[in-house]
């Protein structure tokens, strides 16, 4: 035991005070003078009685009541520090949340983090129990309940850090709830982290109940750190293939410029071009490479910008391959040579995805059409007889797109009014006074969502002179998505099996509106087909914790199915079982028939959540505030473990209460002692 003010031990001199008392008793006798013995020499009176402790009980309390007192005062400890409080106040449920997230790779982090929860481990007393919960963007537990040190020991040395993102709610809300069912009176979680700003939200929902403690171990540092957080490609046609053109962001997360930083293409394992990138702290550039033709599916590539501490996000990892345009079907009466040169034109030059228009006069139409294109196009033309018969309908159902631009020569089968999305009217003419613009847009839906932004479309400046009246049916089998300023319907969209058809009331020409020598024509007739068709562009890459559908994503793929994961891990998925696969770990996943060994495989790109490069810490004071409604939590250094100071040590044992309650509690006793003795003593 060892004593914070040892000093007023000096006061123990007091415990003199009632020796004395009991040794020197003093008892006052009444002299009688008598005169014959006047005359006699006088001999003092002495009584062996009071040179005698009469009362040993009630001396040891009072010895005892200013020992605990002055004890008390001294401030005592136990040099065992937290396993002598842990001793004194009961046994502890302790939940250590161990952050495993790709940032935690950064240089000695990792490390730091085990030898911090190694720390906590070793702090356990015999009957403590702890919880061991690993976590990034979810948290789950690696080792329940146990007060067996080298399990958790074990458990800590064989977690690694992974491709996932961090998120610290998951994590306190699965330590809130292992508290919460625990039945040991002293409940403490310990959070170990590089508390990543971006990992926590005001949106978090997780709170400590009162007495619940968080003690926090941060292993944060002064950080410098490049990443390629994404790319982008631009696509050309040359000489019959597509080439592609990359560029890729660069961002410098420092507090130092980075100069000369090497940034790398790879493309199927081969180095395309390195280029030097200079960027300035907390900045980003672009570094555009030479443009490469994509040949055939699934190439590979990947850009590397530099070295550093966090290696994790200085590779990005994508797969192009080569776009396979929207067959077109443009349908037009055939008495103007130029009915169709809007539109042809207009899908010529698109890019993402690339259409194939071809124009069709009606009276060349035929149920053949159908098959070979994804999208028909009836532009101010009248529906021919030789597409009767229900083969429009099948056409519709089984997923094709039709878009009927109303103008004066557009009419409907009887057959197939059905597929409409209302009763086409006769035309209004807005020629004389004020021309009709375009009023409302259904912004949400899908071919009007790329609008929303400001400047992004102004459909106010194009001007409508006539247009079809057109009754729409009400929902949910129509659904109006466009109006003019008058109110009519502008566009109306019906669903039939998993086709769409859109009525578009006016035309795609310069005939009754001057809309196609406006800005907003292009991307207008881009969306309208690109939503007709259905189509998705194949996303290049994914990040780590996104779950893909193999059934739809590799359709091609009959049968089993083998997946051969980034670190070279293969499992099989059977046909008939759900295709669902989730995404952990950063690099290419490899999917291919189990029947074949050989081919090109798919191949899907992962990266890590870009947030994981920003290693910009958060206070974890704040975070434990909002946690505990308390900022005083404990702080545990993570970065070199050092033992409690003495007045931190004793005041966690406060043993000094109890000893003074002790030293008080005895001079009550002392004095109701005395107080009795005294009385019983008169009357004797």
């Amino acid at each position: 035991m060892s004593f914070l003010t040892p000093a007023f031990f000096v006061a123990l001199g007091a415990i003199a005070i009632p020796i004395l008392i009991h040794l020197i008793q003093r008892e006052r006798k009444r002299v009688v003078m008598f005169p014959s013995l006047m005359f006699l020499q006088r001999i003092p009176y002495q009584s062996v009685r009071r040179r005698r402790i009469r009362h040993w009980f009630l001396l040891a309390m009072r010895v005892a009541a200013i020992a605990l007192i002055v004890l008390a005062f001294a401030r005592p400890f136990f040099k065992q520090g937290e396993l002598a409080a842990a001793a004194l106040a009961g046994a502890r449920e302790v939940v250590i949340l161990l952050d495993q997230s790709a940032s935690m790779g950064y240089g000695d982090h990792w490390q730091r983090a085990r030898d911090a929860a190694h720390k906590v481990v070793a702090g356990l007393a015999a009957d403590d129990k702890a919880t061991l919960v690993l976590f990034g963007r979810n948290a789950e537990e690696n080792m329940r309940a146990t007060s067996d040190r080298a399990r958790l020991d074990a458990a800590i040395n064989a977690a690694k850090v992974n491709s996932d993102g961090t998120r610290f709610g998951p994590a306190l809300k699965l330590a809130q709830s292992i508290l919460g069912q625990s039945a040991l009176k002293r409940r403490e979680a310990v959070l170990i982290s590089d508390f990543q700003k971006a990992g926590w939200g005001s949106a978090e929902d997780a709170h400590f109940p009162e007495g619940t403690a968080l003690a926090t171990a941060s292993v944060a540092s002064e950080t410098a750190n490049v990443a390629v957080p994404s790319v982008t490609f631009a696509r050309a046609a040359f000489a019959g293939q597509e080439r592609v053109t990359v560029t890729a962001g660069v961002t410098n997360k420092g507090d130092q410029p980075a100069t000369g930083v090497p940034v790398i293409l790879s493309v199927d394992g081969h180095e395309i071009e390195t280029k030097p990138a200079t960027i300035a702290p907390h900045a980003s550039t672009s570094v555009a490479f030479a443009a490469f033709t994509v040949a055939e599916a699934n190439v590979r590539g990947t850009v590397k910008a530099g070295t550093d501490l966090l290696p994790a996000d200085n590779t990005f990892h994508f797969v192009v391959s080569p776009s396979a345009p929207v067959s077109v079907a443009i349908v037009e009466n055939g008495d103007r040579s130029d009915a169709s040169l809007y539109l042809s034109k207009a899908l010529a030059i698109g890019t993402t995805p690339s259409f194939l228009p071809e124009v069709i006069p009606a009276s060349r139409l035929t149920p053949a059409v159908f098959d070979k294109h994804s999208v028909v196009i009836f532009n101010d033309t009248a529906i021919p007889t030789s597409v009767g018969g229900g083969a429009l309908k099948r056409f519709v159902d089984r997923g094709g797109g039709v878009l009927v631009v109303a103008g004066e020569r557009s009419s409907w089968l009887t057959e197939d009014a059905d597929l409409l999305p209302g009763k086409l009217g006769a035309p209004v003419d807005r020629v004389t006074g004020r021309s009709a613009t375009i009023g409302f847009r259904d912004y949400t839906h899908a071919i009007f969502e790329v609008f929303q932004a400001p400047r992004s479309g102004d459909f106010t400046s194009a001007h409508i002179f006539r247009y079809r009246a057109f009754m729409a049916t009400p929902p949910p089998e129509g659904r109006v998505l466009a109006r003019y300023d008058d109110g009519a319907v502008a566009m109306a969209e019906r669903r039939t099996g998993a086709g769409r058809v859109i009525v578009w009331t006016t035309t795609l020409d310069d005939s009754w509106t001057d809309l196609a020598k406006k800005p907003i024509y292009l991307p207008l007739v881009h969306q309208l087909v690109r939503y007709l068709a259905r189509y998705e562009q194949t996303p290049s890459w994914l990040t780590v914790g996104q779950v893909v559908d193999l059934t739809s994503i590799a359709a091609q793929i009959r049968g089993d199915r083998i997946v051969v994961t980034p670190s070279g891990q293969r499992t099989t998925q059977r046909a008939n079982a759900p295709g669902l696969l989730e995404l952990t770990e950063q690099g290419i996943y490899e999917v291919r028939a189990a029947a074949s060994a050989t081919g090109r495989p798919l191949a899907i790109a992962v990266n890590i959540d870009p947030a994981e490069a920003d290693l910009a810490p958060v206070d974890p004071a704040e975070l434990v505030a909002a946690v505990t409604g308390h900022a005083n939590a404990e702080t545990a250094d993570a970065t070199a473990p050092e033992p409690l100071s003495r007045e931190d040590t004793e005041k966690r044992q406060a043993l000094w209460w109890y000893l003074l309650f002790a030293g008080v509690l005895l001079l009550a006793a002392e004095t109701v002692i005395s107080n009795h003795l005294s009385r019983k003593e008169k009357f004797l």
